[in-house]
């Protein structure tokens, strides 16, 4: 059977070298083609990527200022996108730009690796083709590439790290692996697979690996210790989080069969149904060839099915323990990127032990489903275009708003991430359900003698989880004629994708 007899390595060597130059030139010159031109064109995905930004800014504030601290890098977020973004942005100074495009090389990197990975299980330059075409041109996997979060980026380390195993460059793969810990927590399922293989393969487990896989899960307790003086506090603001979530979507705490169904729709909206079967399938196949020859598979193999298997073991034990109660799509793209490669190795497995014509539809079948995920896709950008927009509409009334303001001491109340970054104000001109002291929480009365104190002038206003004036004004964002004695609305801007975004005036008591 076609990659279980011998290493595609030796395959990929005999090649010309001119031709194997040529070929990587243009895997790297389109993949960087498509996904740069995604980040000037395309906005972030979500909300979640201007969060990054304003780390980002902050970041690269504290390092040209020559006074960053490890306490720096304590965030909801674990730290070394932001903070790789925040160094690069010392020179740059366009911490939007930078993330993006931070995000378009990763993405790039990953469609190459994709590409180099596929090579090395097939063999076959024209497979390894067909498997970069479909993620170079899926729309999703540009679209996060475009965004400053780091779905994308996790992907390229992860990709990275399983590359180097596969030849058992163990020390290389740990530290990539380790550098993808730093960024997303589901890397620490590395921790368990990658000393699992050397064991598997080598009967030893190198001490140094395991060092360097376990130093991103020491370092985050080092970090929270040195900003909070509690060494756990990085886990329980993010429990604080799904508490506040979980409350304002409280069906989420258990499992009802619709929530279910539109979770697993939206992961294989980024996972790619059928690339994902196949991945099944070929792990299955890789394993009934083990068990009846008796023999471990070669650990190209392996290796793909324990990194894609180990990732999709820490999603189904986050959700079904809800730790993490929701999917979506953007979850789904680290397993379309390691799903691929095994994916066209089954179908060339079908080509060369079937009938061409077999081969042939397998492959119009892939293409076909691939063709119908994209136009998916392209719906869902076009829903991203359309809430930008409202954000933007919103970032800019703000912004001529605040620039009338006789008063420069005035500040605006909004848990909007991005019409805080698109509206180009200083960030101490925002405050932000984060930021009131313990004695605001108490009712609507106490959090007004709040705004009052922080001369808050305007109100940015989303029904999101863990937002404060969701909570004591639950009659706000239902009507634009609708004029409380305490905010006027100035504006809405309404979106088919994401919550709709009101602007209100906040009286002053002295005003009323």
């Amino acid at each position: 059977m076609v990659g279980l007899s011998r290493s595609g390595a030796q395959a990929v060597r005999a090649l010309p070298p001119r031709t194997l130059l040529l070929t990587w030139a243009a895997v790297w010159s389109i993949a960087l083609a498509t996904r740069i031109f995604a980040a000037i064109f395309l906005p972030n995905a979500e909300l979640d990527a201007y969060s990054y930004v304003e780390t980002i800014t902050r970041l690269s504030a504290r390092l040209t200022a020559g006074d960053f601290r490890l306490a720096d890098l304590f965030d909801f977020w674990l730290p070394l996108f932001p903070f790789s973004a925040g160094l690069i942005n010392v020179w740059v100074g366009q911490p939007l730009l930078v993330g993006k495009i931070l995000s378009a090389l990763c993405g790039a990197a990953s469609c190459a690796l994709v590409f180099a990975v596929t090579l090395r299980l097939t063999r076959s330059v024209k497979f390894a083709w067909l498997a970069f075409a479909l993620i170079v041109l899926n729309p999703l996997h540009n679209l996060y590439s475009a965004s400053a979060m780091t779905d994308v980026p996790h992907a390229a380390l992860i990709l990275t790290s399983l590359w180097f195993a596969l030849d058992k460059r163990w020390l290389i793969a740990a530290i990539f692996a380790a550098l993808a810990e730093t960024m997303r927590i589901e890397a620490w399922v590395l921790i368990i697979v990658l000393p699992v293989l050397q064991l598997i393969y080598e009967r030893r487990i190198s001490i140094v690996v395991m060092s360097i896989l376990l130093f991103p899960l020491l370092l985050c307790v080092g970090i929270s210790k040195a900003a909070t003086d509690d060494p756990f506090a990085f886990f329980t603001e993010r429990v604080r989080y799904l508490n506040a979530y979980l409350d304002f979507a409280p069906s989420r705490r258990g499992f009802s069969l619709t929530d279910i169904w539109q979770d697993v729709t939206y992961f294989f909206i980024g996972a790619n149904l059928l690339v994902f079967l196949a991945m099944i399938a070929s792990a299955g196949f890789v394993a009934l060839r083990a068990m009846r020859s008796r023999q471990l598979p070669i650990l190209p193999f392996t290796a793909t099915i324990a990194y894609a298997g180990g990732l999709l073991a820490f999603w189904f034990f986050v959700y079904l323990t809800r730790r993490q109660p929701l999917l979506i799509p953007r979850y789904g793209l680290i397993f379309f990127a390691l799903g691929l490669p095994l994916a066209i190795w089954l179908l060339q497995a079908i080509r060369q032990n079937w009938k061409p014509w077999v081969a042939n539809v397998s492959v119009a079948i892939v293409i076909a489903f691939c063709a119908r995920e994209a136009v998916e896709h392209l719906v869902i950008i076009n829903k991203v275009i359309g809430d930008s927009r409202a954000q933007q509409k919103i970032a800019r009334t703000l912004a001529v708003a605040m620039s009338k303001e006789h008063d420069r001491s005035q500040s605006c109340f909004s848990d909007d991430p991005a019409v805080r970054v698109l509206s180009k104000l200083s960030a101490d001109q925002f405050v932000r359900s984060k930021t009131p002291p313990p004695g605001a929480l108490k009712d609507a009365a106490a959090f007004e003698s709040y705004l009052q104190e922080r001369h808050v002038a305007y109100l940015v206003f989303m029904r999101i989880e863990d937002s404060l004036p969701a909570k004591f004004y639950p009659e706000l964002g239902s009507s634009i004629e609708m004029n409380s004695g305490k905010f006027q609305p100035i504006t809405v801007a309404v979106s088919s994708f994401g919550p709709a975004i009101w602007l209100y005036r906040v009286r002053n008591e002295d005003k009323r």
